[in-house]
C-alpha cells in the first residue's frame, strides 16, 4: 500500500504534465518523450557514447575476459572504460576492487540471479550488495546503478529499494518500441508518470523525482528482436556479431547520437567468435570516429546533466583522467 505521502506525489505528477525546459529541466530531471538532445545540441556537436555493461558474477573466469575489451583509449587519451552490475553469488570482490581502481564503475545486479519479490527483498538484495562493496572500499556514494535480475524491471518495488539505497538510476527496461534510428530515446527521470513501458517486468507507477531510466533498445538481427546479444540465437559468426553491434550503433550515431547500450553477460564472452566480434566493433568505432566514445553509464549520465558540445568536450572534468 502507497504511503500518504508517496500517494499525494502520485495525485500531483498524473495531473501535472512534465514540460521540458518547465517544470523539468536539467540537471535533475528530463521528461522522457523530449525529443531534443541533451543542452539543445545538435548531433554534430554532440559526442557519440558506447556503454559496455556487463551482468552476473564477476571472478576469475571471466575477469581477464572483460579486462582484454577496453584496450584502447576514448578521444581525450583517457581510458576506455564499462559498467559492471554485480551479482553476488560467485563475485570475487577482491577483482571488482581492481576494476573499480581501473576506472569502471560497479553498480547492483542481484544476489543469486533470482528476483526479488517484493519491495522488502528489493531492498535487502541492494543493502546486500552495497555492503559486500563497502567491504572492499567501495562506498556507498560511488555505487549509483541498478540492473534488475532477469532484465525484468522491478517497478514500485524496485525504486523504493533504489530510493532507499541511495541509488540514482536503473539500467533494466528493454524496449522495442522506441528502437529504431527515428525514435530512440535519451536517459530521462521519473519527476512525472506514466513513461515507457518494457519489454519485461514494468516502469515504476509512482514519481521519483530525480531518478534515471536509462532505456536500453533491443537489437535487431536478420528480422529477429532480441533483448541482448546472448538472445540473439542466430549470430553463427564473428562478422554477425559485427554487423549486429555496428548497425544498432549506427542507428544512434546517425540519429540523435542517444546512448548506445550494450548488455554483455559472462556466456557471451565465453564463445571465441562472439568475443572476436564485439572485440572488432569496440576498436572499429574507437578508429573509425572520431567523436565516439567508450564510457561507464555514469560518466555519461554525467554529460547529461551538463551537456558539452564535441568542441568543449577537452575540458569536460568529468570525463578525464
Amino acid at each position: 500500500m502507497l504511503s500518504l505521502a508517496l500517494l499525494c506525489c502520485v495525485l500531483a505528477s498524473v495531473s501535472a504534465q512534465c514540460q521540458p525546459g518547465g517544470n523539468c529541466k536539467l540537471p535533475d530531471c528530463r521528461c522522457w518523450f523530449d525529443e531534443d538532445i541533451p543542452g539543445g545540441l545538435a548531433p554534430d556537436e554532440t559526442p557519440q557514447v558506447v556503454l559496455v555493461t556487463f551482468e552476473d558474477a564477476v571472478n576469475e573466469v571471466n575477469a581477464d575476459i572483460y579486462k582484454s575489451l577496453f584496450t584502447g583509449t576514448n578521444p581525450n587519451g583517457c581510458p576506455a572504460r564499462g559498467t559492471f552490475f554485480i551479482k553476488n553469488l560467485d563475485t570475487n570482490y577482491d577483482i571488482v576492487r581492481d576494476l573499480f581502481d581501473d576506472g569502471h564503475e560497479i553498480g547492483a545486479n542481484s544476489l543469486d540471479g533470482s528476483y526479488p519479490a517484493n519491495e522488502e527483498d528489493w531492498r535487502t538484495m541492494l543493502q546486500t550488495i552495497k555492503r559486500e562493496l563497502a567491504d572492499v572500499g567501495i562506498t556507498g556514494n560511488e555505487v549509483k546503478g541498478v540492473r534488475a535480475p532477469e532484465l525484468r524491471a522491478g517497478g514500485l518495488d524496485e525504486f523504493i529499494g533504489m530510493g532507499d539505497n541511495n541509488f540514482d538510476y536503473d539500467a533494466s527496461c528493454i524496449t522495442s518500441e522506441f528502437d529504431t534510428q527515428a525514435n530512440l530515446k535519451w536517459p530521462y527521470t521519473y519527476d512525472f508518470i506514466p513513461g515507457p513501458s518494457c519489454n519485461d517486468g514494468e516502469p515504476p507507477n509512482a514519481p521519483f523525482p530525480g531518478k534515471w531510466q536509462f532505456l536500453v533498445a533491443a537489437l535487431s538481427n536478420n528480422g529477429t528482436t532480441c533483448a541482448t546479444p546472448s538472445a540473439c540465437t542466430n549470430l553463427l559468426t564473428q562478422t554477425e556479431v559485427f554487423d549486429l553491434f555496428f548497425n544498432s550503433f549506427a542507428s544512434h550515431y546517425e540519429g540523435d547520437r542517444s546512448p548506445f547500450t550494450l548488455i554483455i553477460n559472462p556466456d557471451f564472452v565465453l564463445v571465441p567468435y562472439k568475443l572476436a566480434g564485439l572485440k572488432e566493433f569496440l576498436e572499429y568505432v574507437r578508429a573509425a570516429f572520431e567523436d565516439t566514445w567508450i564510457l561507464p553509464m555514469n560518466k555519461a549520465l554525467d554529460w547529461i546533466k551538463d551537456p558539452t558540445p564535441s568542441l568543449n568536450i577537452s575540458t569536460f572534468q568529468p570525463w578525464s583522467c
